[in-house]
């Protein structure tokens, strides 16, 4: 999908992530921590700001070094901002040129016309010259409008294609119909992935109606979100990749990259499932290596993804899948029978009051064993691949929680709670 309208976005990925996002680094930290140059950081860097409003971009100072990092407020602007980001593509003169030349050729022919009537008609009305473009070039273009835009159709004219111009394909639908699907595609572009696609559709929407039905309107934000995820969708491309191969049982391998680093793996995978945790807005890749073994990468830490040729059975990872993810809260995988943790915890609450804190709890732990131990309090057990996975939820209901098991989970979540009332100044 991207690969029409997007030319090395790697690199926009990388800097955003590592300067604004998660990594939060100086451009001189950077350059220290990865390969790129300094130079190369400050362009991308300059890139990526004009296309996100200077509203949503923060700069901080640590000591000399500049932090740049994106805020926003999700209450005063619902559109995802990070879209800008990728109208970072460079046309060329000649792409721009072929672009409306070819459109207008076949609406001034005006009848389905090959490939040599339509270079014809180009260079007899002077608009284009073999001296500066080939007639290679302009196949690439008609091949591009016709299959990737999809703005073109052609029928077979004996060993030839006759191309014209794609049906309207909204023209038996009403300007009031028109109006309501605006307010559809705005509705479902920032709840269901990828969120791209959904804000090309709404342009393009907007685009048709003032220039093909002449309705010109203003079309405010109507929707407010709740626990909106603004940053996967500088992932989607790398979804899509993962996506494509899990389909087509491709074997893949890619490279990641931890604060700053790039790490690159020769290792070919098995990519299976996708999760997605609703409370980070992050996306992992469940796949296995030749051996069996079930791995989890995250989106935000990978590079760059290779698509091999060759394929893979998937019906004896269907099993194995099953034993290696049902106990994991969010995406660990467990490869060993007897790796699992087991969660103690006690629920202490006003029964009264609170007895949908417990329905809670309940219906989002899934699968345990609750036990009522004395007056208003409950031991619950839950088998799970990795504690750790499980803090932040802890942390949601610490005034009614306590960890019993395992006692390392427990003075982690006294420590991170001492350090964040010392740094509120609660206490010294």
């Amino acid at each position: 999908m991207f690969s029409d309208f997007i030319k090395h976005y790697d690199n926009i990925r990388c800097i955003l992530r590592d300067i604004f996002l998660y990594g939060c680094f100086s451009r001189e930290d950077l350059e220290n921590k990865s390969s790129v140059s300094s130079r190369k950081v400050s362009y991308e860097i300059r890139r990526i700001q004009q296309y996100i409003e200077k509203e949503f971009i923060r700069s901080d100072w640590e000591g000399r070094n500049k932090l740049l990092s994106l805020s926003y407020d999700s209450i005063s602007n619902t559109q995802n901002f990070l879209v800008g980001t990728y109208q970072s593509k460079s046309f060329t003169k000649t792409d721009l040129i072929l672009h409306f030349y070819l459109l207008m050729a076949l609406k001034k022919i005006n009848k389905p016309a090959t490939f040599l009537e339509i270079e014809d008609f180009l260079i007899q009305e002077g608009l284009i010259s073999y001296d500066n473009i080939s007639s290679k070039t302009v196949q690439r273009k008609l091949n591009e409008l016709t299959n990737s835009l999809e703005i073109l159709k052609y029928e077979k004219k004996g060993r030839s294609k006759a191309y014209s111009i794609n049906d309207d394909i909204l023209k038996e639908l009403t300007n009031d119909e028109l109006r309501k699907l605006i307010f559809v595609v705005s509705l479902y572009k920032n709840i269901l992935f990828p969120t791209i696609s959904g804000y090309y559709c709404e342009e393009t929407l907007k685009d048709y109606m003032s220039h093909e039905r002449g309705i010109n309107e203003e079309y405010d934000d109507c929707f407010q979100y709740k626990n909106l995820h603004f940053h996967p969708l500088i992932d989607e491309e790398i979804l899509w990749k993962f996506m494509k191969a899990i389909k087509n049982r491709n074997l893949i391998s890619h490279s990641t990259s931890k604060a700053g680093r790039r790490l690159k793996s020769r290792e070919v995978i098995k990519p299976f499932k996708l999760r997605y945790d609703v409370n980070c807005g992050r996306f992992y890749l469940i796949s296995f290596n030749e051996n069996g073994r079930c791995i989890s990468s995250r989106l935000d830490r990978v590079e760059e993804v290779t698509i091999h040729k060759e394929k893979y059975d998937p019906t004896e990872l269907q099993e194995r899948y099953i034993e290696c993810m049902k106990h994991s809260w969010s995406s660990v995988p467990c490869n060993n029978v007897d790796g699992h943790d087991t969660l103690i915890l006690k629920v202490i609450i006003d029964e009264s009051k609170e007895k949908y804190i417990l329905e809670k709890i309940k219906n989002e732990l899934g699968e345990c064993t609750i036990d009522n131990v004395a007056n208003e309090e409950y031991l619950i057990q839950k088998k799970v691949n990795d504690c750790s996975e499980m803090v932040p939820w802890l942390r949601s209901f610490s005034g009614n929680i306590k960890v019993i098991s395992p006692k390392w989970l427990d003075k982690r979540l006294k420590d991170d709670w001492k350090e964040m009332l010392n740094n509120y100044g609660v206490i010294s």
